[in-house]
C-alpha cells in the first residue's frame, strides 16, 4: 500500500479513516468541497464572459475604425464577425 511507503500520505490516510467514521464530519467536508467546486466554476465562467466581452469589444473598435473608411458592411460583418444589427447602430 502507497499509504505505508510515505508517511505524509499515510498521515493524510488516517485522517481520513476518523474523518469517514464521523457522518457529520463527512457531511461538513462534502460541503466544503462543494463550495470549493463551485467557487471555482463560478470564477471560470466569469473568466470566460470576461474574455468574450473584451473579444467583442475590440470587433465594435475595428468596425467603427472600418465604417470611419467606409469600407463595405458585408466586408465589415466578414472581418469582424459581428452582426448587422450591431453595425448598423455604430453609424
Amino acid at each position: 500500500m502507497l499509504a505505508a511507503k510515505n508517511p505524509y500520505i499515510d498521515s493524510a490516510y488516517q485522517q481520513l479513516q476518523i474523518i469517514s467514521q464521523d457522518k457529520q464530519k463527512r457531511l461538513e467536508y462534502e460541503a466544503r468541497e462543494k463550495a470549493v467546486r463551485d467557487h471555482n466554476q463560478m470564477m471560470f465562467e466569469a473568466e470566460q464572459r470576461g474574455k468574450e466581452q473584451g473579444e467583442y469589444n475590440k470587433s465594435i473598435q475595428i468596425a467603427k475604425n472600418m465604417l470611419k473608411k467606409e469600407i463595405d458592411i458585408n466586408t465589415i460583418i466578414e472581418i469582424t464577425g459581428l452582426n448587422i444589427t450591431d453595425i448598423e447602430a455604430l453609424r
